[in-house]
């Protein structure tokens, strides 16, 4: 029998928990209730006033993303590493669009240097309300010392487009390129076991191959050339050319700047690509001729977009009643479990759903898609609870942002409506699996796997282990068993035959403009005409309704989760590995491929667009105060 401690041992020990509880419940007000104050501190100051004759600046900062992740666990980790700019695309358009009606703002100015990733169909997305902004007659400036692509876009449906005398536009169109593993993966000894249905599901194709299959290469061809060919006319609409001279443009850039000596700013105004050549500073001064000057500033008199919006959010009407549009935002890949950062967990956005369902004054639900895909599991989780919706007489509209192809489309196939940009990426509807198994490298090292079961499965998944052709059979018959289920319900839900339905699946890819065509989207449109289509459905008048953003709730468990995904992983991975190579091939390191049965409907959709207009391609790079 166990002595008892003595007294003093337990009352030291009674002590001792007490000091450790009271230090944990310190740290866990330090991480989580300090940032909080620090946040409010440093971040809410006065209320900004709206002045009359005052610019809009208008600027995207960062990646364009569909919902800013709020979470305690992003402001604390925010204190411990330098935050991701972001802008959210609704911000963007909503700014704008209050601007349109509002007498004090004069003009808008497109700040530009600062945008980073963007894609064809969130860039469509501000297009159309640079263009409704400009048609209350007002007008619109734009600035960057640079162009690339995504800000040469929201430039060209300005007014008067001003350049650095030191800047360039380069816009060198789209490409899809990745690194491919195979000859690695056999040094290894690495066995990548693949299971896929589809000609043109080509997400595997880097473990298996080292190049591009022909299938995936003409594939990739076709649905480019069509976002390619939406990028010229979005363009050149605007400006006093044909679509084709943005092709003659890039294709006779280097012999255009070797003629003009280096100088890429002449010639980007010689093609009439910008307006007017000119040093920031002169920009200041036109600006100020037209709205005046602004001491505080010391520069013209300007209102930033964020706290325009911040300033005039309590100007807004209330709705004439207390219904609501809920609305459910899928950003990034769809993976089993809960929603961190980047990440779109199938169990978190089917909770919002589900709740919206089962709230009174909610009347319809919009869901907007920027997803890949992922998880089948997920995805299918995600799409009962669409299905539930509608069953319960509540509308759901899905808008389509960048891209909603794979189980991004999986999730949409069952909404009432489907609304797509014409340069959104979707589609892709196929179904693979991988496994990868280790045997041959840690035999290598001197370590085997040996034991006994009670069956032929026994022991049959593990990864140390070669799979067994039992196993490979079962595997591929879940994964067309997949397929077909995928098939079956696209067919279902948007009201076609099978056999029509697999001539456009196959795992092959379509722009918006296509998927309209074929009949896998509704209506072409971007985010403010998908909600008064889901306004319409619901019943309900302009004015008549508050959109309601649906959040997942915070607690200390999501805090972590959200700083382990933002913030472990980049004290992990170098900054410099990040930028080399294929992004994917990170993706597939971190813990997106957590599929309880392995079965994935992903679509590798990453465009390569050139290098963003902070990274000179044609001379040195510099910086402008």
């Amino acid at each position: 029998m166990a002595k008892k401690p003595s007294l003093i041992r337990r009352l030291f020990r009674g002590i001792w928990r007490t000091i450790v509880t009271l230090y944990a419940v310190l740290l866990i007000v330090m991480l989580l209730v300090v940032p909080v104050g620090l946040y409010f501190a440093f971040f809410s100051g006065p209320s900004m006033v709206v002045e009359k004759d005052t610019a809009l600046v208008w600027a995207p900062t960062g990646d364009l993303v569909e919902q800013h992740s709020r979470g305690v666990g992003n402001l604390v980790g925010s204190l411990v590493t330098e935050p991701q700019r972001q802008s959210v695309v609704r911000d963007l358009i909503e700014a704008l669009d209050r601007a349109a009606d509002d007498d004090r703002i004069k003009l808008a100015f497109l700040k530009l240097d600062e945008l980073g990733g963007a894609q064809p169909g969130q860039v469509q997305d501000l297009v159309a309300a640079i263009d409704r902004f400009k048609q209350s007659g007002k007008p619109v400036v734009a600035w960057s010392p640079s162009y690339g692509q995504s800000q040469y876009a929201l430039a060209s449906h300005a007014d008067t487009v001003y350049m650095d005398p030191f800047g360039y536009v380069f816009i060198p169109g789209y490409g899809v390129f990745r690194n491919y593993y195979k000859d690695a993966i056999d040094k290894l000894g690495v066995e990548i076991n693949v299971f896929r249905v589809g000609e043109y599901k080509s997400y595997v194709e880097p473990f298996t191959r080292n190049d591009m299959s022909p299938q995936a290469r003409a594939a990739n061809q076709t649905w480019m050339n069509s976002l390619w060919q939406i990028y010229r006319e979005q363009v050149s609409a605007p400006r006093d050319y044909q679509a084709q001279h943005i092709s003659d443009y890039i294709d006779g850039f280097p012999q255009a700047l070797s003629r003009a000596g280096g100088d890429a700013a002449r010639v980007a105004a010689d093609a009439g690509l910008v307006d007017e050549v000119a040093s920031l500073a002169d920009v200041r001064d036109a600006m100020r001729e037209q709205v005046g000057s602004d001491e505080s500033h010391g520069s013209f008199r300007q209102i930033h977009h964020v706290e325009y919006l911040n300033a005039t959010d309590a100007e807004q009407p209330a709705p004439r009643t207390e219904s609501r549009i809920a609305t459910v935002v899928v950003e990034g890949a769809i993976v089993d479990g809960e929603s961190v950062p980047g990440q779109a967990g199938g169990d978190t956005i089917a909770r919002m759903i589900a709740n919206a369902r089962r709230d009174d004054h909610v009347a319809a639900v919009l869901l907007r898609v920027n997803s890949p895909g992922g998880s089948v599991t997920a995805s299918e989780r995600i799409r009962e609870q669409v299905a539930a919706t509608r069953e319960a007489g509540k509308p759901v509209v899905v808008s389509m942002a960048g891209v909603a192809a794979s189980g991004g489309y999986w999730i949409a196939m069952n909404a009432d409506e489907i609304w797509a940009e014409p340069s959104t990426i979707t589609g892709s509807i196929g179904i693979f699996g991988i496994v990868p198994t280790f045997s041959k490298p840690l035999e290598d090292l001197g370590i085997h796997t040996d034991g006994v079961g009670t069956t032929a499965l026994s022991g049959a998944m593990r990864l140390d282990k070669p799979l067994s052709e039992p196993v490979k059979m079962m595997l591929q018959a879940g994964v067309e068993h997949g397929y077909d289920q995928f098939v079956g319900r696209v067919a279902e839900a948007r009201d076609m035959q099978e056999d029509a339905v697999r001539r456009i699946a196959e795992g092959r890819v379509w722009s918006g403009a296509d998927a309209e065509r074929i009949g896998l989207v509704d209506k072409l449109g971007g985010y403010v005409e998908a909600e008064k289509a889901t306004a319409k459905l619901a019943g309900l008048g302009e004015g008549d309704y508050a959109i309601e953003l649906m959040q997942p709730p915070a607690d200390w468990r999501t805090a972590i989760r959200e700083f382990l995904s933002s913030h472990v992983e980049s004290a992990l991975v170098p900054d410099w590995f990040a930028q080399v190579g294929d992004a994917s091939a990170l993706d597939w390191l971190r813990n997106g491929m957590n599929d309880p049965r392995h079965l994935y409907a992903h679509c590798f959709c990453a465009l390569d667009t050139g290098a963003p207009a902070g990274r000179s391609v044609v001379a040195p790079q510099q910086s402008v105060e």
